[in-house]
């Protein structure tokens, strides 16, 4: 009877852990059974993008955390869970954390499979251009990984040097394993550049309708006429011009004599004579008792 006791327990409890598991780790579904491989936003299905579909884990969009590496414990996926809700109604945007071991030996094995992650599940259906941001963390053991990645509006926001800062300050937790520290900060901080608004650095650039980010155009250079330049020119002219101007005066000499200026061809003179021409008499008497004098001035 104990024996059958005890049995009863264990499988209780065993049937207790795989609810639990079952409800932490996403669900994937079959994409082959789901019309248009279960791609609900504008991208087209071609034979260049078929493959990266199907191998795409297709999940259900509302539940925001997939932890498939089991890195969480069912209490912190259901904090995350409210966090990143939260997020989505204050920002408008999907936040989503993704957990996995994928095996790589590039860099772009990680970007490529986060995208496709977001790309090719329902994220942002309801949103501006699908904007969101999803940190994945690849737990492959051989060369641990972890970044973030962006998506419409959400790249305005969130700048390369705002994910820098952020990656940064939740290293030391992410490294010691402390996942649920270090993805409720990753939300935070997210929360926060939001409501500082768009970085300087990203001041022109625009978001396209299919979500891709578009460089601000490029103006032609204005031009500015070279001031200085043409001062420091039209002062060496300057200077030129007058000390020639100079050094040609210091080459007349100065003469002291008003006949050293006439031509002496241009004057001819034929004949020298003096003529009496007029007279003028003046009269005054000083007294009775004087005679009269008489002044008589000549001129000439």
């Amino acid at each position: 009877m104990k024996k059958i006791k005890y049995l009863l327990i264990i499988i209780t409890l065993f049937l207790l852990g795989v609810t639990s598991v079952s409800a932490k780790v996403p669900e994937i579904k079959n994409r082959e059974e789901l019309e248009n491989l279960g791609v609900n936003k504008k991208w087209q299905i071609t034979d260049t993008n078929k493959s990266n579909v199907l191998k795409t884990k297709y999940v259900n969009a509302e539940e925001k955390i997939y932890d498939f590496s089991d890195v969480l414990t069912e209490e912190e996926y259901e904090k995350l869970k409210s966090e990143a809700q939260d997020f989505k109604n204050h920002t408008n945007m999907e936040i989503i954390i993704l957990t996995d071991n994928v095996p790589y030996s590039e860099d772009s094995v990680n970007e490529n499979y986060a995208v496709d992650f977001y790309d090719y599940n329902d994220f942002g259906l309801d949103l501006n251009k699908y904007s969101g941001v999803l940190f994945f963390r690849n737990t492959y053991e051989s060369d641990p990984y972890y970044d973030i990645y962006t998506f419409g509006d959400a790249q305005l926001y969130f700048s390369y040097q705002r994910l820098d800062s952020t990656l940064d300050n939740i290293y030391d937790n992410i490294h010691n394993k402390n996942y649920y520290e270090g993805f409720s900060r990753y939300i935070s901080e997210m929360k926060n550049y939001y409501d500082n608004g768009i970085p300087s650095e990203m001041k022109g650039y625009t978001v396209d309708d299919n979500g891709y980010l578009q460089a601000p155009p490029v103006e032609p250079p204005k031009y500015h006429p070279p001031i200085i330049l043409a001062l420091i020119i039209a002062s060496i002219v300057s200077g030129i011009t007058i000390a020639i101007m100079i050094k040609k005066n210091k080459m007349v000499a100065k003469e002291t004599k008003a006949e050293e200026y006439i031509d002496s061809k241009s004057i001819n003179i034929t004949n020298k004579e003096d003529t009496f021409i007029s007279s003028h008499t003046t009269h005054y008497t000083t007294s009775s008792s004087r005679k009269m004098k008489n002044f008589i001035y000549f001129s000439h």
